[in-house]
């Protein structure tokens, strides 16, 4: 019996354990290429959702429909009008994916409340976009920017500052981008107080849309700065138009001060019209998007008077309308919708 196992068994018993060495080593491999396929997916998925977050991030945005509707409703708690300009610049020095960033507001460039540079790229550990903020040495120096990038010619990282912990993370969600800052990472020190200020940064990147919701509270939970109901600014992408206005010279009937080449965005943007020779004149022409009836949404075209708070006259289409146009006979203007962003 002795003979026969030698002879017979104890070769099979080693062919199959060569055989079980060959499967394990091949589940082995195919488990190390699906790993691997499935980090190139997850790499390739980050990039691909930052390409799709990039192109809805360049543009302007404004939250005037915001304002005016708890202007009207007399809001306990209004948010202030503000008004965002984010612009890709060349920027190889600082990163591929550079923005220059100029907000303001009340629709007025001039009140300035912040500027800065943002670079994003994708955080392969954290799964999602980063981004990273800059400010600039002199503010000043770089108003925009967006319109004369010569200005950021030279800049390098050394001159610019940024506040560790106070990156922002950014993940899709169906058709939104959430962007977050981690927990009690981003802090400064109050000059007045000497208590540490924890900042919190929470946004919505949509398609059409970005909300921001700014806060901050000191180390003994005390309230420093946010809206305090937690309700975000909810900024509406720009739409532009160019266009022409004019008005009837005093005294004249068939003569009209004209205003062309006119450039327009829809969102509560008022421009007065000037004659000629520089002159002002008391009309203005203003294109917003604002809501009737809670979910009713308008282009609404406005006729003003200086010194007046209210409308002399107005008009509105849809939403998406791609012309529009007011006739008063002494006061005229209208606007046909320009494809694609302008800065």
């Amino acid at each position: 019996m002795e003979h026969l196992f030698l002879k017979y068994i104890r070769p099979l018993a080693w062919w199959v354990i060569y055989l079980m060495v060959v499967v394990i080593s091949a589940c082995s491999s195919s488990k190390t290429k699906l790993q691997t396929n499935n980090q190139n997916l997850k790499k390739n998925s980050l990039e691909r959702d930052m390409v799709e977050m990039l192109s809805w991030f360049n543009g302007r945005f404004d939250n005037f429909m915001q304002a005016y509707d708890e202007k009207e409703k007399k809001a306990k708690f209004p948010h202030e009008h503000i008004h965002s300009i984010f612009y890709k610049v060349n920027l190889p020095s600082i990163g591929q994916n550079v923005f220059y960033v100029k907000q303001y507001m009340d629709g007025n460039p001039n009140k300035i409340y912040r500027q800065r540079l943002y670079h994003f790229f994708p955080n392969k550990v954290e799964n999602a976009v980063q981004l990273d903020i800059y400010s600039f040495p002199v503010d000043s120096l770089y108003y925009d920017a967006h319109l004369y990038q010569e200005k950021l010619a030279g800049l390098t990282l050394d001159k610019l500052q940024a506040t560790k912990g106070c990156e922002v993370y950014w993940k899709k969600q169906g058709d939104t981008f959430i962007g977050y800052m981690k927990p009690k990472a981003c802090s400064v020190v109050s000059k007045r107080s000497g208590k540490r200020i924890y900042i919190t940064d929470s946004l919505q990147l949509t398609k059409e849309e970005i909300w921001i919701r700014d806060e901050a509270e000191d180390e003994d939970g005390n309230y420093v700065f946010g809206h305090k109901e937690k309700i975000p600014h909810k900024l509406r992408k720009c739409r532009f138009f160019t266009g022409w206005i004019i008005a009837q010279k005093e005294g004249k009937d068939n003569e009209y001060h004209q205003m062309r080449n006119i450039t327009i965005h829809d969102q509560g943007q008022r421009i007065q019209l000037v004659t000629e020779t520089g002159e002002k004149t008391k009309y203005y022409a203003e294109l917003s998007e604002v809501a009737y009836n809670k979910d009713l949404n308008v282009l609404k075209l406005a006729i003003y008077e200086e010194g007046k708070d209210k409308a002399i006259a107005y008009t509105w289409a849809n939403t998406d309308a791609e012309r529009i146009g007011i006739n008063l006979r002494y006061v005229q203007a209208g606007f046909t919708l320009v494809k694609g962003q302008i800065f």
